[in-house]
């Protein structure tokens, strides 16, 4: 099982790679000749207008409103699902059942071109509401927005896999993020980044007008730093910017860190009154500002999307969410009600010497791979199979800690994994 996968690559790669868009007929828009990135994206960005992400809004809003298990949202499941396979995308339903409701997700995959990278990153909204709320900014703006800029995309291509999702549960608990996450984790997906877009149609204010919010928990820091990257790179043509703030446990984006991958909650800036009330209308939505932040989002998931990849490294183990009895998973501790406790894909380890495995995915030559506990080496190895088994230096590592992974190529390239555990180990490398 692949664990997230925090890359540590240099911001520099964003600016300088000239890239071929392909289009899903397999011919460049431009005979097959090499355009440059900038100019290609600002080419999908003008796509995107206020008729596009009206047609969408207002088709999500036909099943208004649309409480996790109700008709309907399994109606608006329905035309979610209708829409993204009119489009070419690969489509399916992600059914899950959890906290005594059942529901589905809609996934529309847009494969990746290259042939060595199994990364995908994430675009995602939810669908659901409030029993009583029509549900235009939360979430019908974020989830017309996944729709507009699919409908964009399904004509390129690029290095790494997009998918598209839909999620349903998230007022209820965010239970279809977590159920997709967990399901993730397990099958052990290659989820660089979740850009997760939860109530982005609302601006009053001068100000607000110019600002797309980014709240990542800390270990998604490089996310919204590389976002910053990007807006000011459009900044002429959007004039849109990104402010960060601290991470919040309540979006559906959590769900995956949770899992040990990165994500963050995007939103507007500007106070919504009409929130989880039957006047969360279309009449509310802001139309310059949602074609302006779907525009930068588009911009920003073709950026992720593209940009060349050079080392990563993933844990595999221990595995997210199991409780561990001396070296075996016994069974799962996935918590999934208790996520604003931080306890939801928790790894307990109880008796010693689970054992740690790093796999390294790298287009040059590794020096070494170190592990490390809350930042501080523990133990190295330069030959795969990258494995240690858990154990203190010289005192027993007992609590919950950060197991932390790095790897080092022979050119100086650096890139990093982490999980929580909660460990109870006497056993010691050194007494």
């Amino acid at each position: 099982m692949k664990k997230t996968l925090l890359v540590v690559l240099s911001v520099i790669l964003l600016f300088d790679s000239s890239v071929i868009v392909i289009s899903a007929q397999g011919q460049s828009p431009t005979e097959g000749a090499t355009i440059g990135e900038e100019d290609s994206i600002i080419e999908m960005i003008n796509q995107i207008d206020e008729s596009l992400l009206y047609e969408y809004l207002s088709g999500l809003l036909n099943f208004s409103p649309r409480y996790t298990g109700s008709i309907n949202c399994n109606l608006a499941a329905e035309y979610l699902y209708n829409e993204f396979q009119k489009m070419g995308l690969q489509t399916e339903f992600h059914e899950w059942r959890y906290g005594g409701f059942h529901s589905k997700n809609v996934i529309a995959t847009l494969p990746g071109t290259d042939i060595w990278s199994t990364a995908e990153y994430i675009l995602c909204g939810h669908y659901d509401t409030v029993r009583t709320a029509p549900g235009a900014d939360d979430d019908g703006s974020g989830t017309a927005a996944v729709l507009a800029i699919a409908s964009v995309l399904k004509d390129y291509r690029f290095n790494h896999t997009i998918r598209f999702i839909a999620f349903s549960g998230e007022e209820v608990g965010t239970y279809g993020s977590f159920s997709y996450a967990r399901d993730a984790s397990f099958r052990g997906d290659n989820i660089i980044a979740v850009l997760n877009m939860d109530m982005i149609g609302y601006a009053n204010t001068e100000e607000g007008g110019r600002v797309l919010r980014f709240f990542p928990p800390k270990r998604s820091t490089w996310i919204a730093d590389e976002a910053t990257l990007i807006a000011e790179k459009y900044n002429d043509v959007l004039d849109m910017k990104v402010v960060t703030l601290p991470g919040y446990r309540g979006a559906d984006n959590q769900a995956f860190v949770d899992y040990g991958y990165d994500g963050v909650w995007i939103a507007h800036q500007d106070g919504y009154s009409w929130g989880h009330s039957p006047e969360d209308t279309i009449n509310h939505i802001n139309w310059s500002y949602i074609v302006k932040a779907t525009k930068l989002m588009l911009a920003m998931t073709v950026e992720f999307a593209q940009k060349p990849i050079d080392v990563q490294v993933a844990l595999q183990r221990p595995y997210e969410g199991y409780t561990y009895f001396f070296k075996r998973p016994v069974f799962e501790s996935s918590f999934g009600k208790k996520y604003f406790g931080g306890l939801r894909g928790s790894t307990f380890i109880v008796g010693g010497r689970a054992q740690a495995t790093a796999v390294v995915y790298s287009k040059e030559p590794i020096q070494y791979v170190v592990f490390c506990i809350d930042g501080y080496f523990m133990f190295w190895d330069s030959e795969p199979p990258y494995e240690w088994s858990i154990q203190g230096w010289m005192t027993p590592i007992i609590g919950r800690h950060i197991l932390d992974v790095y790897v080092f190529t022979t050119t100086g390239k650096v890139a990093s994994d982490q999980m929580d555990i909660t460990i109870f180990e006497i056993a010691t490398t050194y007494k």
